[in-house]
């Protein structure tokens, strides 16, 4: 799992992006790849882990939880 930093989410339209903490880049995000219970929303700042697909327009974020939750 990837670690980075939630950097824009908006509710409204339920995507973001997910600043790498290593490299810096921003992935896109949509609110399906999230996995924790509830909503499925993301607030700016929040630290999460994830994983990188290829997408149809390059890269994106799936499996994402909070870093501090007990997903996988």
């Amino acid at each position: 799992m990837r670690l980075g930093t939630v950097k824009q989410f908006d509710q409204n339209s339920s995507f973001g992006f997910i600043e790498d903490s290593e490299n810096h880049k921003s992935y896109f995000v949509f609110y399906t790849a999230i996995k924790e219970e509830g909503y499925r929303r993301l607030q700016v700042g929040q630290k999460v882990k994830y994983q990188l697909a290829q997408g149809k327009n390059g890269f994106q974020c799936v499996n994402v939880y909070l870093a501090q939750s007990t997903g996988k």
